[in-house]
């Protein structure tokens, strides 16, 4: 909930930072996923992929890319009413 001592512009600041950190983690959400698909099914830790270790690697990102964002818009959305 915005504190109502903000000043409108302390508000729209405020949330332009909220709308960054929102993008960022959808971005390097999907960055993580692009790596841990790599090491999953490419040649980059061993020939035909270590799923071992890329698919963790990329269910991280996608929790990150999809999940954590629609969290934070969750928490921050303002109340109606």
């Amino acid at each position: 909930m915005p504190d109502p001592q903000l000043s409108p512009e302390d508000r729209f600041r405020l949330e332009r930072t909220r709308f960054a950190i929102i993008s960022a983690m959808r971005a390097s959400g999907v960055v993580l996923m692009l790596f841990g698909l790599w090491i999953w099914v490419g040649d980059l830790m061993r020939a035909g992929g270590v799923p071992a270790v890329g698919f963790p690697i990329f269910a991280l990102g996608f929790a990150e890319s999809l999940i954590v964002p629609q969290i934070l818009a969750r928490r921050w959305r303002t109340p109606r009413g």
